[in-house]
């Protein structure tokens, strides 16, 4: 089972989230303030947590730089922040996620299931190999081919990177929202586009994209 850190100053909200991810079979510890989160880490075993931005003793973006000096835990942030340059700031700070409120709690199960299960398959898997022609570094997130750079962007590296660990398995776009964009899609065409892209970047190798019925996808090796 899975232990989950909520900080939350909004009491309706802290609690909402908390009954919602206990009934998805999650322990969970909450917090209304960056402190008595902090006590919980220090006497806990958290495998992730979930940190409102905006809170009355502190900042989260903060918080989550200076427990990135200890822990490696991956953190959702929730926050009503809508500018980029806020919330890229928070991500180098260490955050892995975010969420923008208001949101549904299915899309909040959704997105700490798909956290998670990256985290658990990235510290699973070596952290350089090779198929073929290709290298993968996970630790920088670059891929060479034949040695060169493919200059992937974000989401275009987790999604090769989910294909190539499981060669030839059929994915459905909506597995693939849920493996890389943590089920959460602004527009059905998100997969596609990816995919698009990647295809005129593996131009040249043995690696092909199959599609079937225009929504399902595969990755073989030639």
């Amino acid at each position: 089972m899975n232990t989950i850190l909520l900080i939350e100053d909004n009491a309706k909200i802290l609690e909402s989230n908390r009954e919602y991810l206990e009934a998805e079979g999650y322990a969970v510890y909450a917090a209304a303030t960056l402190k008595d989160g902090s006590a919980i880490l220090r006497n806990q075993e958290i495998d992730l947590i979930v940190l409102d931005i905006m809170l009355p003793d502190g900042s989260g973006i903060d918080f989550c730089a200076d427990i990135r000096k200890q822990y490696d835990i991956p953190v959702l942030y929730l926050t009503c922040l809508e500018e980029d340059t806020s919330l890229v700031g928070a991500l180098k700070a260490g955050g892995d996620e975010y969420m923008t409120k208001p949101y549904k709690l299915d899309a909040l199960s959704a997105r700490v299931m798909a956290l998670l299960r990256r985290v658990r398959i990235e510290r699973s898997a070596p952290e350089v190999f090779k198929v073929g022609p290709l290298t993968v570094d996970c630790g920088k997130r670059i891929m060479l081919l034949y040695d060169t750079d493919m200059l992937l962007k974000p989401k275009e590296f987790d999604l090769l990177l989910t294909l190539v660990r499981d060669m030839e398995r059929l994915f459905s776009a909506e597995e693939l929202y849920t493996l890389v964009w943590s089920g959460i899609a602004v527009d059905k065409r998100t997969v596609a586009v990816h995919i698009s892209s990647l295809r005129k970047k593996l131009e040249n190798s043995p690696f092909i994209i199959a599609t079937e019925q225009r929504k399902y996808y595969s990755l073989f090796m030639g």
